[in-house]
């Protein structure tokens, strides 16, 4: 697109235009708009060139106030606003935590293990005293007894002739001896030289 129009002079006699007229596009006039959002634009764009020295916020080296955050060095930047520290502190603390849980739920994991064993074991032994009860009832049994007597023992049954009754007296209680006293001398003693 030609930006540069010469208007044709109405004078034959002269060569080179008189006048030239350069026209713009629209987007690239200046003056009066009835734009409202280009106008917002244009008052934005200034607000920012006159807070941050540049319209788009970044700074050039050759800035005077460029090095000033190179002054304080890494961390010393960072420390300024206190962000990473808190971030720091927040990981930390929830690290801890995350690694509290964890070893509780070892603990639980290990205690309810112990348990099932045990759990195990009180039904095996259960079971054991259940089986040794009832052989106790098998051997205790009467017939029994008397079969192993007899075979093993040589034992038969006494006839009722042999048996004795034993009765027993009551226990007499001993009589108390009369306490002599020591202190007094005996006087049958003593009369006779």
């Amino acid at each position: 697109m030609n930006l540069l129009r010469r208007r044709p002079s109405n004078d034959p006699g002269l060569s080179e235009p008189t006048s030239t007229v350069v026209v713009l596009p629209r987007s690239r006039r200046r003056g009066p708009t009835n734009d409202a959002a280009a106008e917002r634009l244009r008052r934005k764009q200034a607000k920012v060139a006159v807070e941050d020295g540049r319209p788009h916020g970044w700074g050039r080296a050759e800035d005077p106030d460029a090095h000033a955050s190179d002054r304080l060095g890494f961390l010393g930047r960072r420390r300024a606003n206190g962000t990473p520290l808190l971030l720091f502190t927040v990981l930390a603390v929830l690290t801890g935590v995350g690694l509290a849980r964890v070893e509780s739920r070892i603990e639980i994991l290990d205690v309810a293990n112990e348990i099932t064993e045990l759990s195990g074991d009180q039904q095996r032994l259960l079971d054991r005293k259940r089986r040794l009860e009832t052989e106790r009832a098998y051997l205790r049994r009467p017939a029994r007894v008397s079969d192993q007597a007899t075979e093993r023992l040589g034992m038969e049954p006494a006839p009722p002739e042999r048996i004795q009754r034993i009765e027993l007296l009551p226990a007499a209680l001993p009589e108390p001896e009369p306490a002599d006293e020591p202190d007094q001398p005996d006087q049958s003693e003593g009369s006779n030289p």
